[in-house]
């Protein structure tokens, strides 16, 4: 039987974090994902701490310390930083740590790209996979969005022969053709919007079944970069502009500029799209020399 200060007790544990969760709803929601993801830290954080709140500083620098011994990566720590951070400010507690104090970001991803071989035996083995493995891995050799933008693909993303896809980190939100070829595993799947979490045991699945094997490095992101490396070269041999690589993968146009003009302002106004009244005039350049939409066109894996 729970007594009424039993009762108290718990809810003055919860107040901290339901006042985290009443900034992360009000009045704008976040995400799913970042509303998972930081309360989720903020609740490790407290139970670590116990009935010691508020905090002291050394409370704090002792949970970094204690998190680092146990092998957390800095860029984890850094994410830890920013949601202890909020998690004050949603208390009021004052918050003891300066910008010096946030751990390093890396300054080299772990995310290796795949190579050419090796997207084409995921795609050439896609009789081993769910429908589910087979429509994203559909989306990702085509378009290669970023996980969060996978996991962010609803049923009603998808009407008629188009895709729209809910671009992260200030990218430009794309509808995007569907081309003939992966519609078919388009349409045998209806996606619900996921937790990232699910998608990267989904794609360890479709690496365990294609290649037999899951190497550290890889992920969803592995097919961003390997697109990243192989599109300017059929686009220049086409003589298409290279900014189309920017502009197809959802990058912000001052991205697209600093890489392929030398000014962050260059992909703001040269925009070959704009002169074609044919929305999906990136999509259908594109697509004439896509490394691996060939690949999907049912009997024509010999061509592999």
């Amino acid at each position: 039987m729970t007594t009424s200060r039993q009762t108290t007790t718990v809810l003055e544990a919860n107040e901290p974090l339901e006042n985290l969760k009443l900034v992360l709803t009000s009045p704008r929601r976040r995400s799913p994902d970042t509303l998972t993801g930081y309360l989720s830290a903020a609740r490790q954080f407290l139970a670590w701490l116990g009935d010691k709140v508020p905090p002291t500083e050394m409370d704090l620098r002792r949970y970094f310390l204690k998190r680092r011994e146990e092998g957390i990566s800095d860029s984890t720590l850094r994410t830890t930083f920013a949601v202890l951070q909020k998690l004050y400010s949603a208390n009021h507690w004052d918050w003891p740590l300066i910008k010096e104090d946030r751990p390093e970001r890396s300054s080299e991803t772990n995310t290796q790209a795949f190579t050419r071989e090796e997207v084409s035996e995921l795609i050439k083995n896609r009789e081993l996979y769910s429908n589910g493995e087979r429509f994203y891995l559909a989306i990702a050799t085509i378009y290669a969005p970023r996980r969060i933008e996978l996991a962010r693909i609803k049923t009603r993303d998808i009407k008629g022969d188009t895709i729209r896809i809910d671009t992260a980190k200030r990218g430009e939100k794309r509808t995007h053709l569907i081309p003939d070829e992966i519609m078919p595993y388009i349409e045998a799947y209806r996606p619900r919007e996921n937790n990232v979490r699910t998608l990267s045991f989904m794609f360890h699945r479709i690496c365990a079944k294609g290649l037999g094997e899951n190497k550290k490095g890889w992920g969803w992101h592995s097919f961003r970069y390997t697109m990243d490396t192989l599109l300017p070269g059929p686009l220049a041999k086409a003589d298409k502009p290279l900014t189309l690589v920017g502009y197809f993968l959802r990058w912000s146009r001052h991205s697209t500029g600093a890489k392929f003009l030398g000014a962050p302002m260059g992909g703001v106004y040269a925009r070959p799209e704009i002169l074609s009244s044919d929305p999906f005039f990136v999509d259908r350049e594109v697509f004439q020399v896509h490394p691996f939409l060939p690949l999907w066109v049912d009997g024509d894996k010999e061509a592999l």
